[in-house]
């Protein structure tokens, strides 16, 4: 089985030799189409192929991509972007060789931020080998995804990982997406798919932009049918509502959520953080341990990763400590520290906690107190664990 790989640049000198170089040798064949770069992007190439060829830019992804699809001989096609570099790629002959002839697209994970402690903070199953039969096709303006008009199976492999990493002083891709997907939008107003309306919610939100954003999410949950991704577009409502002071709208649109996928655990932990904000310290720690016995979804939707095993425990931990379970709170903020090795709020609560943890022991041991009378007995103190902050979660989102 044979294998050709697709790109589209413009003025990707700086990334797109480092890109080929992580899978190369794992291909037959290599198509670079450029869309108007002003740099060396074209010289790069040639080093690696001579199927180079010139696509005029039309603010449309899916155009430019399927172009260069379209020059493919391989018996597989495979695309990445300059900025991105693959991790064991040598899997990938293999993987193709061995897909059972029901399947047509191998998936593998997107990996697209990380925080400054190096852990990934947006990542996704995204379709990464399809088979060169004619059947898939790029859709979509920006954010764009290929779509079979055959009922092929799908086949997830963790043997080959994507990372994005774009240059340091890359382009704002925000206002970009936000300008062809508001033209794509103005163009089919009247019946706009749910796709494009989820993802033009997700830029304005980036763009700070709250109110644009929850209309759009609005009108995206009146016609979307996939639950998966009514709820994200819930999740990010609520995330929103919350930043803008609404906790009681954003408990109610979390319960909508819950309906939807109730063994998420996302919606839960989410839920902690509003009673956090609230004060309501059984009801923290309630939905946390709840959202911590769910398994992570299985969507080839973004998570964060970060959201469903750190980002709550700040949450957590000040609700231990008010409720007087002071060695479970010390238990979590070492393994916060474990994640987040200088996290100032994290440390701050570590000294704070072995403090209160040790003038409880003291107390006990003169009988004048015990570990049940912690909060009581703490709440006299004039000084708190380092707070959690409204803004939510403590790594940054991919988009």
């Amino acid at each position: 089985m044979s294998i050709s790989l697709a790109l589209i640049v413009r003025d990707e000198e700086d990334t797109l030799g480092r890109c080929l170089d992580s899978l190369a040798a794992a291909v037959d064949e290599i198509i670079v189409v450029d869309t108007g770069s002003q740099d060396g992007t074209v010289d790069v190439a040639r080093r690696y192929t001579d199927q180079i060829h010139y696509f005029t830019w039309m603010q449309d992804f899916a155009a430019a991509r399927q172009f260069a699809f379209d020059k493919a001989h391989g018996d597989w096609i495979g695309w990445i972007d300059a900025d991105d570099i693959v991790i064991g790629a040598e899997a990938m002959r293999r993987l193709v060789a061995s897909a059972p002839a029901e399947v047509g697209a191998i998936h593998c994970p997107y990996v697209i931020s990380w925080d400054g402690y190096g852990n990934p903070t947006c990542q996704f199953w995204r379709e990464r080998l399809v088979r060169n039969d004619g059947s898939y096709r790029w859709q979509g303006r920006v954010h764009e995804v290929l779509v079979s008009n055959h009922p092929w199976q799908v086949q997830n492999s963790d043997e080959v990982v994507v990372e994005h990493h774009p240059a340091i002083h890359g382009e704002d891709s925000t206002q970009r997406n936000l300008a062809i997907l508001e033209s794509e939008l103005a163009e089919c107003e009247d019946a706009p798919p749910a796709r494009l309306l989820f993802y033009l919610g997700r830029e304005y939100a980036d763009a700070g932009q709250p109110e644009r954003a929850l209309a759009i999410f609005a009108r995206h949950l009146q016609c979307c049918t996939w639950d998966d991704e009514r709820y994200q577009a819930l999740l990010h409502v609520a995330e929103i509502q919350l930043r803008l002071g609404k906790l009681e709208e954003a408990a109610d649109t979390l319960w909508q959520a819950l309906k939807l996928c109730p063994h998420w655990p996302g919606a839960y932990f989410a839920l902690a953080r509003i009673y956090y904000f609230r004060q309501e310290w059984h009801k923290v720690i309630h939905w946390t341990e709840i959202g911590r016995a769910m398994p992570w979804p299985q969507t080839p939707l973004f998570i964060n990763p970060m959201d469903l095993c750190a980002n709550w425990i700040i949450y957590y931990t000040n609700a231990l400590y008010r409720l007087g379970d002071l060695s479970a709170a010390l238990a979590w903020t070492r393994q916060a520290l474990s994640i987040y090795p200088g996290d100032a709020a994290h440390q701050h609560n570590l000294a704070f906690f072995q403090q209160a943890f040790t003038e409880v022991s003291r107390q006990k041991r003169q009988g004048a107190g015990d570990f049940d009378s912690v909060g009581s007995m703490m709440a006299k103190n004039s000084k708190s664990p380092a707070p959690a902050e409204m803004s939510g979660s403590r790594s940054q989102r991919g988009s």
